[in-house]
This record gives C-alpha cells, structure tokens and sequence, in this order.
C-alpha cells in the first residue's frame, strides 16, 4: 500500500480525532504536518502531538512535508478556502461536515477537486453506522412498502459560553443547531430518501441564546420518495442530548437513533443486528480508512462532495423558507 501523508487545514478539538483516526487504523498512513493562522499556536500543537511540520502557509508545510491529502478541520465558513487551496496543490481532501454554508461555494470545492484530479471526502460519518445502512437497505428494498412519514428531533443544550466563539454566528458557523449540531441527522434523513425535494414550512426562534442565529426551530420537508415529515433542532433543551429518526411506511416503522434501533414493527421482516460500538471514535476510524481506501482503489469516498452537499442545501432552504429567527428572549 501506499504511504499517505496527511496534513490538518485547522487544529481545534476536532482535528484531534483524525489524530486518533489515523494513528489506530491507518499503519500506512501518518500525520506529517498541521496549518494554523497563529504561528504560536499551530507550533505549540505540532509539539504536542507530535507533527513534524507545521505554520500558516499550506504550500510551504504541504511541500516539505511531502503530503498527499489534507483534512480540513477550519470553520465552516472556511472550509471553502482549505479544500480549494489543498486541491490546487493536488491534495486528496477530507472536508468536516457540513461541506459548506454556501451552496456556491460548495459547488466551487466540488469542481475544483474534480479538475485536479483528487478525491473530496466529507466527514457525515454517522452514515457508516451499520444499522443507519441496514436501515437504507430495508427502505430501497421496498420492505417498508411506500414511505410516508420520516420525522427527525435533534434536542441539545449548550451553555452560554459555548457561543462566546465564531459559533452562533451567520458569518463563521453559517447557522445555528440546524447546520451545526443537525446537520448529521438531517443529513441521514435526506440519504435515507433519496434526497429532499421541497421544505414545506419552516420557523425558527431564539429562545435561550443571546446569538444571531437560531437556537431552537421546525421544519416540514417533502423529501424525494415522497415521505413527509418534521425535523426539530435545539440547542435550548435544558439538560436534554436526544437524536432520532422515525420512519413510517405501509408495511411498517422503525425508531433509531445512533447506538441502535429503538423500535422495529415491520411485520415479517426480520430486524437488523444490533450494531456493536459505534463510538464517535470507530466512526471516525471506519471514515478514514474508507477515504485511504478510496484513493488506493481509484474509487469515490463512501461519502462524496456531490452527495454532502444536500444536506447544505436542505439547511439553507429552511433558513430561506423561515426567514429571520423569531426573537423569544426574556431577561
């Protein structure tokens, strides 16, 4: 196998699971540099984490460090500036989720990938969670009959101080609980059907957070197998950490959420194994080694830039479709 030699666009918390990723499942593979825009502190974590390149230009780390891919762990606003900068330099590129916050600029990274030639992973790792693709399976085999209804709840709370950061804002973050923390289950919603074709209705509020996007909101969405159903995002669910989908078709209905399936009534149909340790960290492991895989065997990444980014667009047509969040604060 190939050596391949990653380099980090970005160093905050999450870069520290491709750390792990990679250092566990990939024998073939290493962290050989990192990029930050503060030259003190990428160097102070290269050093702890043992990177041996590092600084504030790509070209320059990219080169010396000899890379083939980079994993863009900046922002979401920012994504867009990694994955076009890296693909120019003809660096594979693993993008965090979600790929973008513009549908244009999603777009942008998605051509410029394929003109130079190099693969574009997006890290919606929860569809390589094995009963989410038991459950796709079921579903495209028709033995839940006709889809009628997917309903999606996605209820967190975050603290005042976890919006002292670019997050909760429309320049950086893009958006509130719908793009950032939603994102993964609206992206399985829309994978499981086939894609979206049309939100029906939308609002969104600011109940708790004093930020300029949402922290709690609806949606209706008519999706593509003609499914229709609400999703409800929250980051204001006071002592709440609740994700599921629930999915009702002709012949039957299933519940999960991401460590199982919680209710399975599909008359004669046997239900799927029950998954066993699907930890953030194996997800994160089954997603690397997916995308080595992928370069090796000149294949798309089980997760593409094309397939990511409706789950964006999806996000964006909610926000379009509610206008303005609804202001509910009290003092």
């Amino acid at each position: 196998m190939k050596q391949h030699r990653f380099v980090l666009i970005g160093h905050g918390n999450i870069s520290t699971k491709y750390i792990s990723a990679i250092r566990s499942k990939l024998p073939f593979a290493e962290i050989v540099g990192v990029i930050g825009r503060s030259s003190i502190k990428v160097e102070a974590f290269a050093e702890e984490h043992g990177i041996p390149y590092y600084g504030t230009d790509l070209r320059e780390v990219a080169e010396n460090a000899e890379a083939t891919a980079a994993i863009i762990c900046t922002p979401n606003a920012l994504h867009h500036e990694g994955v076009l900068q890296a693909s120019r330099l003809g660096l594979h590129c693993l993008c965090e989720k979600p790929l973008h916050i513009s549908a244009e600029k999603q777009a942008d990274m998605i051509r410029s990938c394929r003109e130079n030639g190099v693969k574009l992973g997006v890290s919606y790792m929860r569809r390589l969670i094995r009963h989410m693709q038991d459950i796709k399976q079921l579903m495209d085999a028709g033995q839940l009959g006709r889809i009628m209804v997917v309903d999606v709840v996605m209820k967190h709370f975050r603290p005042h101080d976890y919006y002292d950061s670019w997050h909760g804002t429309m320049e950086l973050d893009g958006g509130g609980p719908f793009l950032q923390q939603g994102s993964h289950i609206v992206d399985i919603a829309q994978w499981l059907c086939g894609g979206y074709h049309e939100v029906l209705d939308a609002r969104r509020f600011q109940v708790y957070h004093d930020i300029e996007t949402e922290d709690h909101g609806y949606a209706i969405v008519r999706y593509e197998n003609g499914a229709v159903g609400m999703i409800e995002a929250s980051t204001a669910s006071t002592g709440m950490k609740t994700e599921y989908i629930e999915i009702s078709g002709t012949k039957g209905s299933i519940k999960a959420d991401y460590e199982g399936i919680i209710s399975f009534q599909v008359p004669g149909v046997e239900p799927p194994e029950p998954s066993h340790d699907e930890s953030n960290a194996r997800l994160f492991e089954r997603l690397v080694v997916d995308f080595a895989e992928a370069i090796e065997q000149e294949r798309e990444p089980f997760i593409t830039g094309e397939s990511a980014r409706k789950a964006t667009e999806l996000i964006l047509d909610i926000y379009m479709k509610s206008g303005q969040p609804i202001r509910l604060l009290r003092e």
